[in-house]
């Protein structure tokens, strides 16, 4: 008897499971459009489409000779204003221990001076670590380990930061997304961890995947769901069709 109830329960399951019709296109589980927030002609350009690039990696550099210099300055700035600290400082301490015995103005003038002399030091400071982040804004660095999918810019060209051109899209190579595409009317039979099982338009090879995640809102021109996938070693720009099978 039991064993009856349950090939009943496996039958009546498979007859109300369904297979739904999907299509899809591969995509990077991470992809950036790379920009500079500074203006400029570029300098160096380190990396070409087809790159492997850790995250820091330098790939691109405006013109900054003069940004340099000015830094080499403000550095120059800081020993001298360093030194004067130190003797207004000396002078002030030893004025200190006599000052009853001196002229009051003449002991202020000592404490003006080192207290003049503490500003200066801090303002260059100021001014270093200032002109020292407008230089970093002229690098574009890696913001992760990833792959260059496309270069956008070449050696000389102007660079505008109020444009925020893409100078570079970097993507993960080894893990993708596949964004799935399903019509509307199914919204409320799909559930998050359910299997995908597919194959790309220049294969025969079957896949599977769950899916990870359901958009909130639909297409309201493919009036379709978008839902996202997992994938590996796939080729970003690949599509193809599939099934996802509901209850």
């Amino acid at each position: 008897m039991i064993k009856i109830l349950i090939t009943t329960l496996i039958l009546t399951s498979s007859i109300f499971a369904e297979d739904i019709y999907a299509t899809f296109n591969v995509q990077a589980d991470k992809e950036s459009k790379l920009t500079l927030s500074s203006s400029g002609i570029v300098k160096k350009i380190l990396v070409d489409v087809g790159d492997y690039v850790k995250k820091d990696q330098l790939l691109l550099e405006l013109d900054n000779e003069d940004l340099k210099t000015s830094i080499l300055l403000e550095k120059k700035k800081i020993e001298l204003a360093t030194l004067n600290l130190k003797y207004a400082k000396k002078a002030y301490e030893r004025f200190e221990q006599i000052k009853d015995v001196i002229d009051e103005e003449q002991f202020d003038n000592y404490i003006s001076k080192y207290e003049r002399s503490q500003i200066e030091l801090a303002e260059a400071k100021a001014n270093l670590a200032y002109k020292t982040a407008i230089l970093e804004k002229t690098y574009l660095r890696a913001p992760y380990d990833g792959v260059i999918s496309s270069k956008e810019i070449e050696l000389g060209a102007g660079v505008s930061s109020a444009k925020m051109e893409t100078l570079f899209t970097l993507i993960t190579p080894k893990k993708q997304l596949l964004k799935i595409s399903v019509d509307e009317k199914y919204l409320n039979k799909i559930k998050i961890g359910q299997t995908f099982k597919y194959t790309l338009d220049n294969s025969d090879a079957k896949k599977e995947a769950k899916i990870s995640k359901i958009y909130p809102s639909i297409n309201p021109q493919k009036r379709s769901i978008t839902l996202e996938a997992s994938a590996s070693d796939l080729k970003v720009g690949m599509f193809g069709h599939g099934y996802l099978k509901v209850d």
